[in-house]
């Protein structure tokens, strides 16, 4: 349980600066995660969204529900199934997170990088490990 907490709070820490450094863009971190997810992969349904951000359905459909609301995103309907819609990135979208990007709010400059105390072939080895137990996670969780 010991790695499990420790992994918690460096991403709690890193959670709140990155919330701090994207309060001027007047966007959230999942809200900001939601539309980059959408910028990458096209039209997406909440639900993928959910499953690929690793939050819970009505979580995300809150977050989304605000980024349509704000014009980042676009909501359609799918024919096929009138209970479902995709969400897309629209040019307001598009626009914030270029400058976003552009920014580099939430780069290691900014924001700091706690790997930076590791070298070269420790850091390769801890991203290796992560991967490991994150796909552990999803097989498990």
């Amino acid at each position: 349980m010991d790695g499990i907490r420790f992994m918690m709070v460096v991403q709690s820490l890193w959670r709140k600066r990155a919330s701090s450094a994207l309060e001027e863009y007047g966007i959230t971190v999942p809200q900001f995660f939601l539309i980059q997810l959408a910028r990458r992969r096209g039209a997406i349904r909440p639900s993928e969204a959910a499953e690929e951000l690793a939050s819970d359905r009505p979580t995300m459909t809150l977050v989304a529900r605000k980024c349509v609301a704000r014009g980042w995103l676009s909501r359609r309907g799918v024919k096929l199934d009138r209970r479902s819609h995709l969400l897309r990135l629209t040019g307001l979208g598009e626009e914030l997170l270029d400058r976003i990007e552009a920014a580099r709010v939430l780069g290691p400059e900014t924001l700091g990088d706690p790997l930076d105390v590791l070298g070269s072939e420790e850091r390769a080895q801890f991203l290796r490990a992560l991967d490991k137990v994150q796909r552990r996670a999803r097989d498990l969780f």
